[in-house]
């Protein structure tokens, strides 16, 4: 640890760093080390001054340094892809994926990350993702029965490792070779596990340059946060959604196309800090087109009182904005505080707003109503298949566990997210006919 920057300019640096645990009162004690006894000598330093504290010394990367870190992801990401391709049973993996874009039971950009399926070039994208399982399914038909196989594997594997797969695919074909692995015996299990481990260094690559490009950088996530102070959210609390954004970024970034990684990770910073403000900066969440609305009144109201020196009207407000005045008195009500319920009311403070609300404890008939509707609807979903089953189970969170995202339930499955979302409608759907509702109607029609 460095202690010159605690020095002030006229004083000689020690050979030795100042303790702020030397007996009070020393003589010679000098200005920085008194400064910090005192604030040492009331709480240990917190969380947040610990965390800036150890970001004091890192130093950003250079543009060499950028480009040497994302060279290293793209060799990780290729002897990844390169390990895949050189197995038959990855290979394989590939083919049958082919086939079933091919017969419409699978939808190809369901196996891109869902970010760049939406992105301007996702059609390119996608063309390029077609033409690589069409020619994977050639090689794993022809099994390598020609010289040009070996040139033909080379432009597959570099071509997936341009690409941003969907994990959830990427795990199923690895979760096919750890199987694979699991069951064979003998002398056919060393290259299958040749092949996992050649993939697991490609991972561990491309892991180390991805943290080293967040670590370089993470000062630029608490510059952003501390620009955004004001919405009352936590600056700790702001820097760790930042550093999310950061993470976002070196997934997604790519040195090739010549910007600095600084530049292109300051909008996923401040678009995951500004997010987290509007889920967490207001007691009552506020929608997202009504807090743009919200900036827009508040500017007008702003500039009206520097021009006018007093408060406006509504009405000015509503002219200015180009919102309606109902609009306007909407945004104003949204924008209120939110009054605690244990707020006393009136002069002697004998009464409180929780006093005034209607009991929220359920009545004998209530209790036996839930009851009966949950014992109904555990008969509804035993209708079900046991898989259809537990993927309701765990997307709803019912039997009392935590529900689940789409994503992760497709990881348990091996399926993507969209076809999980699939599955989910048409389970819904079918829960919804007549046959079904007439078990729940009761319930339903209230």
């Amino acid at each position: 640890m460095r202690f010159r920057s605690s020095l002030s300019a006229s004083e000689p640096e020690s050979s030795h760093p100042v303790l702020v645990d030397s007996p009070e009162g020393q003589a010679g004690e000098r200005a920085p080390a008194r400064r910090a006894r005192a604030t040492a000598g009331h709480a240990a330093p917190g969380a947040t001054e610990l965390y800036f504290r150890a970001l004091a010394g890192s130093q950003p990367l250079t543009r060499e340094g950028e480009v040497a870190l994302g060279r290293r992801i793209e060799a990780g990401a290729l002897a990844c892809f390169e390990a895949w391709v050189r197995s038959p049973i990855a290979l394989r993996e590939l083919a049958w994926t082919a086939e079933d874009v091919e017969l419409g039971a699978l939808s190809i950009r369901d196996l891109l990350c869902e970010t760049d399926a939406a992105d301007v070039d996702a059609d390119v994208c996608l063309k390029r993702l077609a033409g690589l399982l069409e020619l994977a399914r050639s090689l794993f038909a022809r099994q390598g029965a020609d010289e040009g196989a070996e040139i033909a594997l080379a432009g597959l594997a570099a071509g997936l490792a341009e690409l941003r797969l969907d994990p959830a695919f990427e795990e199923r074909i690895e979760r096919s070779l750890r199987t694979a692995a699991a069951e064979a015996k003998g002398a056919e299990r060393a290259p299958i596990e040749a092949t996992l481990a050649a993939i697991a260094r490609g991972r561990r690559a491309v892991a180390r340059a991805k943290s080293e490009l967040v670590q370089a950088n993470l000062r630029l996530a608490v510059a952003i946060a501390r620009e955004h102070q004001r919405f009352g959210v936590p600056l700790l609390d702001l820097v760790q959604e930042g550093n999310l954004g950061l993470i976002r970024a070196a997934d997604k970034f790519e040195y090739r196309r010549g910007h600095r990684f600084g530049t292109y990770a300051a909008w996923w910073i401040k678009q995951a800090i500004k997010r987290a403000i509007l889920n967490q900066g207001k007691a009552v969440r506020m929608p997202v087109h009504l807090t743009a609305i919200r900036s827009q009144v508040v500017r007008a109201r702003r500039d009206l009182v520097q021009e006018r020196g007093r408060e406006p009207s509504v009405e000015d407000i509503a002219e200015r904005s180009g919102l309606t005045v109902e609009k306007v008195r909407m945004i104003g009500e949204l924008a209120l505080d939110p009054l605690s319920l244990d707020a006393p009311i009136g002069e002697e403070g004998d009464t409180r707003y929780g006093d005034l609300l209607a009991g929220d404890e359920p009545t004998p008939a209530d209790m036996l109503a839930r009851r009966r509707l949950i014992e109904q609807t555990r008969e509804l979903l035993d209708s079900l298949q046991p898989r259809e089953r537990e993927l309701l189970r765990r997307r709803f969170g019912l039997d009392g566990n935590e529900d689940e995202t789409l994503e992760e339930i497709g990881q348990s499955f091996s399926l993507t997210r969209e076809r999980i979302r699939q599955i989910e409608a048409k389970l819904l759907e079918k829960l919804r006919t007549r046959s079904r509702q007439r078990e729940l109607g009761s319930y339903l029609e209230g």
